[in-house]
């Protein structure tokens, strides 16, 4: 892949966050699987491994806190 295309937008990065920090992480890594699949033009197993990287990366707490609620429910 080209080097500029690796980038996520401004208004992306933005979004993420805000989803990310109230609490709809879950949301949040659906708009990012989406975006990563439609521009990148990758395959959805590789797309879910860099969305789960993604947020292992920027927002471990949040993960961790969706994690742990997931797991309480099953």
């Amino acid at each position: 892949m080209q080097q500029n295309k690796m980038n996520l937008s401004d208004d992306l990065v933005v979004l993420l966050n805000r989803l990310a920090l109230n609490g709809e992480i879950r949301m949040a890594g659906h708009v990012l699987h989406a975006y990563v699949i439609r521009f990148w033009k990758i395959e959805r197993d590789v797309a879910t491994r860099f969305v789960i990287g993604y947020f292992e990366k920027y927002y471990p707490k949040q993960l961790q806190r969706y994690v742990k609620k997931r797991r309480q429910r099953n």
